[in-house]
């Protein structure tokens, strides 16, 4: 196994973590947890990708959060990232085994996700320049995700327009309102990760 990134805890801490999310993922998916976190750091140096400041917390703020969507998702069918950009959670999701498709229309962005799923050999996964609006999914794609690229009533909106009914949007909010409605969701655990929060699952 390659040497993870100095940013990562050692391994028994990120098994621990993981343990403790109650999800399961194998020595082969930790490596390229590692290797995803390799090539981000290095491509940051040129491209605007993750700040100096999230670099200490990659792991239990970016790849612990990535990973707690598999709860909310179901792994036999296809994922869609809206706006992708710096890959989570759609490349830990991919390193997961689902089938994702990564939604960028940022041509840097788009560039680096696209070198990162190359450079892993994730033939699980494909890169795509577009917007959500623009996006035209095959049928039966139903499934998405999203991390602070929109407020959620104006993605279910758009995803609604072009998925259809039967859709589903998962994204992280820090709170839950009370007159909100929403098809389920998981609290965050903190610890591991480094903030509170909820994922919910909506639906169109």
């Amino acid at each position: 196994m390659k040497p993870f990134p100095l940013s990562f805890p050692p391994l028994s801490a990120m098994l621990e973590d993981i343990n403790e999310l109650g999800i399961s993922v194998d020595e082969r998916q930790l490596e390229l947890f590692g290797e995803f976190a390799g090539i981000l750091l290095e491509r940051s140096t040129r491209t605007n990708l993750i700040g100096p400041g999230e670099r200490v917390r990659l792991w239990r703020r970016h790849f612990l959060e990535s990973i707690q969507y598999a709860f909310l998702l179901d792994k036999d069918k296809a994922v869609v990232d809206i706006g992708s950009g710096n890959g989570f959670p759609g490349m830990v999701l991919a390193i997961m085994g689902y089938r994702m498709i990564l939604l960028e229309p940022r041509r840097k962005r788009y560039l680096f996700l696209n070198c990162a799923v190359s450079e892993l050999g994730l033939c699980n996964c494909i890169t795509v320049q577009q917007r959500l609006e623009d996006f035209d999914p095959e049928e039966g794609v139903k499934q998405f995700v999203a991390r602070a690229v929109a407020p959620p009533a104006f993605l279910l909106s758009k995803i609604g327009t072009v998925a259809g009914m039967g859709s589903m949007l998962v994204y992280r909010q820090p709170e839950i309102l009370e007159d909100e409605e929403f098809a389920s969701y998981i609290e965050l655990n903190c610890p591991p990760l480094d903030r509170s929060g909820f994922l919910v699952q909506y639906r169109v």
